[in-house]
């Protein structure tokens, strides 16, 4: 059985990109590395969102990179888009974390 402390750090993992800065990778970061171990329930959900922010993260700083080569300009609506994904990709994660539930990023799959 899954408790409310459990859920509210496995939310805390999925929504971390609204502390801004590093903190949403520190977050999902922090509670994977300190729960890997006792709880498969929130070692789960952190690992899945450290990936997925992690990786929209990279690809976020190599646009930026190229958008002083003005190639990334065009990429930038690439960008929005898949910022949208995430967000959507988050909140049912959220939905699913309530529910009691895995969920798993697409194409990440159960990395």
């Amino acid at each position: 059985m899954i408790d409310g402390k459990q859920k509210a750090l496995a939310l805390a993992a999925h929504i971390s990109y609204l502390f801004f800065g590093v903190g949403y990778v520190l977050v999902p970061l922090a509670l994977y590395l300190f729960y890997d171990k006792q709880d498969d329930f929130i070692a789960g959900h952190a690992k899945q969102a450290l990936m997925a922010q992690v990786i929209f993260g990279m690809i976020s700083a190599i646009v930026a990179g190229l958008t002083f080569l003005l190639v990334g300009l065009f990429l930038w609506p690439i960008v929005f888009l898949l910022g949208a994904v995430w967000f959507c990709c988050s909140i049912i994660a959220c939905f699913k974390v309530i529910n009691e539930k895995e969920y798993h990023y697409p194409l990440l799959g159960r990395f």
